[in-house]
């Protein structure tokens, strides 16, 4: 069975035969059936059947039963529709009131302001213990800034990056964006992927091509509403 499609665009006119001929204006609605077309499809088959030789009873509950399962899907994707387009609205509503507000998401932004460092935050998510664990911070234009010995993490554990804003030299870094690289290895000196998390400020809202509000960052990319883990009032 084929799935519903929008008729709007289509023009129906009578034939030679009386029948009611549709019309497409693409090729696309022209190879799709839909619950109006099968419907009269259907009667139409009704009304030109042979008196003599008429449609079997189990043909006719076969073909009932095909149009109510057309009829049943056409329903079923009008009320997912809503319910996407209302679920994207409100999620666009959350958002607009993130505007202004430090949220915590996944990233390898570290920020400093005035008031220091903005909480990041350092994951083992791996079921392996993570050792040698180094933190190294770099300057927008790619320049070493500071490496940072973090410890062990065990399998589940966090921890927040201690650093206070300085450079290897000891003096205060500019305010703005650094970028983190973490490495870490387990006891068989095998690599071990860890998480990031950092704390940033809404600075706008977009919505991707199906509607889905898209979080931009001062300073950072913009995330996907569902990346975001923590909302400070």
């Amino acid at each position: 069975m084929t799935a519903v499609s929008n008729m709007t665009n289509a023009t129906a006119k009578t034939n030679d035969t009386g029948l009611e001929k549709i019309e497409y204006q693409t090729k696309e609605e022209h190879a799709t059936l839909g619950r109006d077309d099968f419907m009269k499809l259907f009667v139409t088959q009704l009304q030109y059947q042979d008196p003599m030789n008429p449609m079997e009873s189990a043909e006719m509950a076969s073909q009932v039963a095909q149009f109510n399962m057309v009829d049943l899907m056409y329903k079923n994707n009008t009320a997912l529709e809503n319910m996407t387009n209302a679920q994207n609205m409100a999620a666009s509503v959350t958002a607009i009131s993130m505007l202004g507000h430090r949220v915590e998401y996944e990233s390898n932004k570290a920020f400093v302001n005035d008031q220091g460092v903005e909480p990041f935050v350092i994951s083992n998510n791996q079921d392996v213990q993570a050792v040698g664990v180094k933190a190294s911070i770099y300057s927008q234009a790619g320049n070493l800034v500071k490496e940072l010995d973090i410890g062990p993490l065990e399998p589940g554990q966090e921890t927040e990056l201690d650093w206070d804003g300085t450079d290897k030299n000891g003096n205060k870094v500019h305010n703005g964006a650094y970028n983190v690289s973490v490495y870490a290895e387990d006891a068989s000196g095998q690599e071990v992927e860890l998480t990031t998390r950092t704390m940033g400020i809404v600075s706008g809202i977009e919505n991707d091509k199906d509607g889905f509000p898209k979080i931009t960052i001062k300073g950072d990319k913009a995330i996907d509403f569902k990346d975001i883990t923590r909302v400070e009032s």
